[in-house]
């Protein structure tokens, strides 16, 4: 069952609305040539990326943010070969953070030396990983809410 009025609330109580258009998700999906998450498309009408849990996500819409989704995600895709079956979200120190639009695991936080593991079964190195994109995206609120002396 969602949780999409909890997300948005605590969301809006430490941050503003800040909302992708529905032509910025749909520029994702064209540019990246993949069909989203229905919960990361509802939580990008509020959430539009930045900094969130201690972590500098790429921003979602394309617009002016030279690191958004769809640039780090063709960015990684001619570099590394990443599949396209998967979305750049984040790279924090030593790490990147990707969504997987095919599959569960919806979100996987591996090791930067992990990356090319991507796909296929062995890691060498822990990976967290979160059923739904919305799952992780509580994550980051209770992480955000820690940060700011919280619980």
């Amino acid at each position: 069952m969602s949780r999409y009025w909890e997300a948005k609330e605590k969301y809006v109580s430490f941050y503003m609305v800040e909302p992708c258009s529905p032509a910025s998700i749909l520029d994702v999906e064209e540019n990246l040539i993949i069909g989203l998450p229905e919960d990361f498309k509802s939580i990008s009408k509020f959430y539009s990326g930045g900094l969130l849990g201690g972590i500098s996500h790429f921003s979602i819409g394309s617009g002016d943010d030279e690191f958004n989704v769809v640039n780090e995600t063709l960015r990684l895709r001619r570099a590394i070969g990443l599949s396209n079956e998967y979305v750049a979200l984040a790279e924090p120190a030593g790490s990147l953070i990707v969504l997987n639009v095919l599959h569960a695991p919806a979100v996987l936080w591996c090791d930067a030396l992990d990356v090319g593991s991507l796909g296929a079964a062995g890691f060498s190195n822990f990976v967290d990983t979160w059923n739904t994109y919305e799952d992780f995206f509580l994550y980051l609120l209770q992480q955000e809410a820690l940060e700011r002396g919280g619980e």
